[in-house]
């Protein structure tokens, strides 16, 4: 029986034809593979609870009711597309019928729109984005990421994402489309009505193209929070390449005098501006996951907080290494694939 109670904001769909037992094992797998919470509800129910609210599913009268429920309307929207990415990638062609808070045609929940109101150049090869907006209180909770949300350099009249007849959020496609990166909120003040991001600038960025060449005050929108907080513990391990270097900096700055721990540079370069912390130790070690990683097997690390956030193959050691008990006084640590190098693609946005 559940005792704890439910988070206020809900929304739910029915799918008639999807087999509650198989809802039940992808819930299940999501949980382990994602280090979330996972509860099941006599067999005829399971959920997984993170920051922000939880989503699961339960047998229905036929088939399974698939739901989200959050603290607020932002952390339901968040939610909710979410855990319909992961539904579409598993199922595909199911279509949801959401029921839904908000009207057709409005804005999504967790969508505002902000303008760019400053790009200054930070040592290396990072841009910093000063970002004004009246709808910024939700960005200055514990998760510290979100997606910059960018027209297309050929249109001229923005168009938006909007909720649709299902209840679902409808996004521009085609030469519409629009380019959501996620960044780091690496400061902000939301009474004041501004944030700033740090852009990574790499061949072919498209947000970087963005910040050099839009007009003054250009619309930008915002979605989000979303990623993980901010590890806060007396002993850290974190690291990450230049992707992760503000979301590193603003882990640093959280962190008590007193705490005490590395951070890892994987990057080419390490010149980005890390705020100092008496008792962390910054480490420059280019593509050096792997060392790192055979370090943990040999002696593991008394960390009782790990963030690690690099390309996808180069984590693959890390990740091995922590499975393998690498970390035994950290139970959750935090490995995130921040980008997967291809061929024919820049490796950073």
């Amino acid at each position: 029986m559940r005792r704890d109670p439910l988070p206020p904001f809900q929304a739910e769909a029915a799918a008639p034809d999807l087999p509650y037992a198989q809802l039940a094992v992808l819930i299940a797998r999501l949980a382990r593979t994602r280090s979330l919470e996972l509860h099941v509800g006599h067999g005829r129910s399971s959920w997984c609870k993170l920051a922000g609210g939880e989503f699961g599913a339960r047998m229905g009268p036929l088939g399974s009711i698939i739901y989200v429920r959050g603290d607020d309307r932002t952390g339901l929207e968040r939610l909710r597309a979410d855990w319909d990415a992961d539904l579409a990638q598993q199922f595909p062609g199911l279509a949801l019928d959401w029921s839904r808070l908000d009207r057709e045609g409005a804005p999504p929940p967790n969508f505002s729109l902000a303008r760019l109101a400053g790009v200054s150049r930070l040592a290396g090869a990072f841009l910093r984005l000063r970002i004004e907006g009246p709808d910024l209180d939700r960005f200055a909770r514990q998760l510290i990421h979100f997606r910059l949300v960018i027209q297309p350099n050929t249109r001229r009249a923005p168009v938006w994402p909007a909720i649709g007849a299902r209840g679902q959020v409808i996004w521009p496609k085609g030469a519409d489309a629009l380019h959501r990166p996620v960044y780091t909120v690496r400061a902000i003040d939301a009474g004041q009505g501004w944030m700033e991001a740090d852009v990574f600038l790499h061949p072919g960025g498209r947000a970087a193209r963005f910040a050099r060449q839009a007009p003054a005050n250009a619309p930008i929108g915002l979605t989000g929070p979303g990623g993980g907080g901010i590890p806060q513990a007396s002993r850290l391990l974190i690291g990450g390449d230049e992707t992760a270097y503000p979301a590193l900096a603003r882990i640093i700055a959280a962190q008590d005098q007193k705490a005490v721990g590395e951070c890892h540079l994987f990057g080419k370069d390490a010149d980005y501006p890390f705020p100092a912390h008496p008792g962390i130790r910054v480490i420059h070690a280019p593509q050096g996951e792997a060392a790192l990683a055979a370090r943990l097997v040999r002696t593991p690390t008394k960390a009782q907080a790990v963030w690690l956030a690099t390309e996808r193959s180069a984590l693959t050691p890390l990740k091995a290494a922590l499975d393998a008990g690498a970390a035994p006084h950290a139970p959750d640590p935090h490995l995130a694939v921040y980008w997967t190098a291809t061929p024919k693609e820049p490796p950073h946005e």
